[in-house]
Parts: structure tokens; C-alpha cells; sequence
């Protein structure tokens, strides 16, 4: 039990990203991208689309897949309620959930338009949002990261030098 905390924990998403080897902007970009699709109604296929994705822009799949994550077992429900409700903002349309199993991407479809078109379009609203700002956050912390590193080793090579 508490690997799968561990697991599922902020710290170890984090600690994954500063673990990759790709450049931090290429890295920020990956997440960015793993949070917009994160936020939209597909779930069962976002690790899939944000990895694809990822692969044909040339951001790191790794913090593509990890970005996603936003979404989990805990989010997910939230999340797509989230979405339907600003949607139903974003369109003017009362927001009416009638009873609806959101466990999976095919019963929400089942639910017809009325409710998938709002939360399609709450959660491109949301996940515009989150992602542009997780980018901004990831990227600072990452170059804050290399610096550190460069730091350290310029230290080192001029204490040796002496």
C-alpha cells in the first residue's frame, strides 16, 4: 500500500521529471501537452493520444505520459464533472447531469451530446489553462535544476584546478 501512495504522489512525479535527461523546455513542453489531454474526456486513451502526440512533436514522452496523470483514480470523477460544469459556462447552457456512470469513456458517450460536447469543451478550456501554466512551472524548476547541477560541477572543476 504504500508503494501505490508513493506511486501516486506529486513528490514522485516530480522526482521522475528532474530524473530525465531531456532538455527542460522539451520536458516542460511534454507535461504541458500530458495536462491538456489529461483534462479531456477520453479517459482509458490519454496516456496513448499524449505519448503519440508527444512522439510527433518531438517533446518528451516520458512527461507526456506523467502529465496525464492529473487525471487519476482519485481526479478523475472531479475532473469531468469540472469539465461538464464549465462547458455548460462556456456554452450558456444550463448544466442538468442526469444520472451518468463517469468510470468510463463509453458510458459517458452513452450519455449522448448533452453532455459530452459541454465537457469536451470545459475540459479544452481547463486543460488550455493547466497546461500552460504546469509549462511555465515545470520549466523554471527544471532550469533551476540545470543551474544547480552546472553550478556544483563549476565548483568542482575550479577547486580541482587549484
Amino acid at each position: 500500500m504504500k508503494k501505490l501512495k508513493e506511486a501516486l504522489s506529486l513528490k514522485f512525479y516530480l522526482k521522475k521529471l528532474l530524473e530525465l535527461k531531456d532538455r527542460p523546455d522539451e520536458t516542460a513542453k511534454g507535461l504541458a501537452l500530458g495536462v491538456f489531454v489529461g483534462f479531456l474526456p477520453i479517459n482509458g486513451f490519454q496516456v496513448l493520444v499524449a505519448v503519440t502526440i508527444a512522439a510527433v512533436t518531438r517533446v518528451s514522452k516520458i512527461a507526456a505520459a506523467i502529465g496525464t496523470h492529473v487525471t487519476n483514480p482519485w481526479t478523475t470523477i472531479p475532473v469531468l464533472i469540472l469539465d461538464y460544469y464549465v462547458g455548460c459556462l462556456l456554452l450558456n447552457k444550463k448544466a442538468c447531469i442526469p444520472h451518468v456512470d463517469f468510470s468510463s469513456f463509453s458510458s459517458i458517450l452513452s450519455s449522448g451530446k448533452e453532455i459530452f460536447i459541454p465537457m469536451f469543451i470545459g475540459g479544452v478550456f481547463l486543460g488550455v489553462i493547466f497546461s500552460i501554466l504546469s509549462y511555465f512551472g515545470v520549466k523554471k524548476l527544471l532550469e533551476r535544476e540545470v543551474n544547480v547541477v552546472k553550478n556544483y560541477v563549476k565548483n568542482i572543476k575550479e577547486k580541482t584546478a587549484d
